[in-house]
């Protein structure tokens, strides 16, 4: 049984190529909320198909951190972690046993290892410590840039 209420969100735009490897490495969560910004292609239908939530709005003027807080504002109120991802990534199996068992209550962030690039090997070439999951309550993206 889970301690915990896990919702991954994301936002996205014409995306549709990576929909079905990511909702499979994301699929260990409560909920999946995505907030779309604008697709034309069949992103929004595709995701909806492999069950998440799927919002759309338009963020004008442009900015990574408002449409992040946008996404996140569609969380539900009573989640107790928050994984930010981006539907080009992909978590490994088992990621949210691994969380749960670091993660307390009175965590605000995690810490844990992104893998930027492989070997021909499959093993990690280049990694870099993130701390983008957070818990729901206060917590807010600031800052317009990517990554």
């Amino acid at each position: 049984m889970n301690k915990y209420k896990v919702c991954v969100y994301a936002i996205c735009r014409n995306e549709e190529q990576f929909v079905d490897r990511w909702m499979d490495a994301v699929g260990e969560a409560d909920l999946v909320v995505v907030l779309d910004t604008g697709s034309d292609d069949s992103t929004v239908e595709r995701l909806r198909e492999r069950g998440a939530v799927v919002y759309t709005e338009i963020i004008s003027p442009w900015r990574f951190d408002t449409a992040r807080n946008a996404a996140m504002d569609y969380i539900p109120e009573d989640a107790d972690i928050c994984v930010p991802n981006d539907l080009d990534e992909v978590f490994e199996k088992g990621w949210r046993q691994k969380l749960e068992a670091v993660w307390q209550p009175q965590h605000t962030r995690a810490r844990y290892l992104f893998t930027w690039s492989h070997n021909p090997d499959g093993t990690p070439a280049k990694q870099f410590a993130m701390e983008k999951i957070h818990r729901r309550h206060g917590f807010r993206w600031v800052h317009p840039v990517h990554e």
